[in-house]
């Protein structure tokens, strides 16, 4: 068993929320996370780790197990590693100015805990761990395409290629709770298409806007009632005010944390699509899914972390559910949890926040539970 942990000191926690700092100014739209990622690689090699990166664009680091914790990715290749992963990607577009302002124990900038001190997170572990003896490999990953349209991309990557046993995801935000269930969700784009024309000489001509309406509720009430999130979070389409639709395209997203019912809803999209008046047409693209899942109440990865949490002076923390990278890991059977580092607000906007107190207890909790996994006893 171990000990209470210590927290880190101050210079310690400072230098993450520099580096916090130092990750966020650079942008990292989903599916343009390059820039981000060659930092992170750099700020990897200086914790004396030797990233690489994989197909995906995953920046990965492996601590391989053994008296004085290898660091390259070869010996002990097949082991059962314990991956610990923060996504590299914001919401945010590439101009979006990335202003910091701190004050009253908060750090506030885009993208600052939605993922940079996640991110930051995992440069930590890099330097805490280099050098100590494990009983199982670690493996250090930032990750690309968690947000948005990114469908997991680089978590999907990284759990197929990287022989894994249990996986962590690491939020700058959610230090006041244990994802322990994956909301999973299927993501369509639906066009519609049609002649268009004009709204009094071609007024028997079908609207693709029109058209669209009535399958999206038909879609929408069903999947409801039956317990599911559905959401048509994009409705585009049209010219002018004065002209017949010729197309229109909707996205949506339905969320759920049965992947078996999700895996239904396409039949109940193109079932609802397939009464569309004469002269119009459907397109039904499926361009995300996450995976659902739960992890069981007693299983060893969510005893360590509430032993973790408790070691760092931590209460007890509610037990939920979220869509994070761990869903990838839900989707092949591996275990999963996500941890955050610390508490904050407003994520996806502006003015996003960290708070600044609670960062070295998380950071303490994160210790904790890599020792609980993977430190020689």
């Amino acid at each position: 068993m171990f000990g209470p942990m210590s927290t880190p000191d101050r210079s310690t926690t400072r230098r993450v929320i520099d580096e916090a700092r130092t990750i966020c100014a650079v942008p990292a739209p989903t599916f343009a996370e390059g820039p981000r990622g060659d930092l992170v690689a750099e700020l990897l090699t200086t914790a004396g780790v030797v990233p690489r990166r994989d197909g995906a664009g995953n920046v990965i680091a492996r601590l391989d197990a053994g008296a004085g914790a290898g660091v390259g990715m070869g010996a002990g290749e097949d082991g059962d590693a314990v991956v610990l992963a923060a996504h590299l990607d914001t919401v945010f577009a590439a101009g979006t100015e990335i202003a910091f302002t701190e004050a009253d124990g908060r750090l506030a900038a885009p993208g600052i805990g939605d993922n940079s001190l996640g991110v930051a997170a995992i440069v930590h572990l890099a330097r805490r761990l280099h050098g100590r003896a494990l009983r199982r490999p670690v493996v250090l990953a930032a990750t690309v395409g968690e947000e948005g349209l990114g469908d997991l991309r680089g978590a999907k990557a990284l759990v197929q290629h990287v022989p894994c046993g249990a996986f962590i995801a690491v939020e700058g935000m959610m230090l006041d709770g244990l994802t322990v269930a994956a909301v999973g969700s299927v993501r369509f784009r639906l066009t519609v298409r049609g002649p268009g024309g004009h709204p009094w000489g071609d007024r028997e001509n079908p609207s693709a806007i029109h058209g669209i309406l009535g399958p999206l509720q038909a879609i929408v009430t069903p999947l409801t009632a039956a317990g599911l999130v559905a959401n048509v979070g994009v409705l585009a389409g049209g010219t002018v005010i004065n002209a017949i639709a010729g197309s229109v395209t909707a996205e949506l997203d339905v969320r759920s944390e049965d992947d078996e019912s999700l895996c239904r809803v396409a039949d109940t999209v193109r079932a609802a699509f397939s009464g569309l008046e004469p002269g119009l047409t459907v397109d039904i693209e499926t361009v995300g899914h996450r995976p659902g899942g739960r992890l069981h109440p007693e299983h060893e990865l969510l005893a360590a972390a509430r032993a973790a949490r408790r070691r760092a002076g931590l209460p007890p923390a509610p037990e939920t559910a979220s869509s994070t990278d761990a869903n990838a890991a839900h989707g092949r059977g591996i275990p999963a949890i996500t941890v955050g580092v610390s508490t904050g607000a407003r994520a996806h906007r502006l003015d996003e926040y960290i708070d600044l107190d609670p960062v070295p207890t998380g950071l303490a909790s994160l210790e904790a539970l890599v020792d609980e996994l993977a430190a020689a006893r």
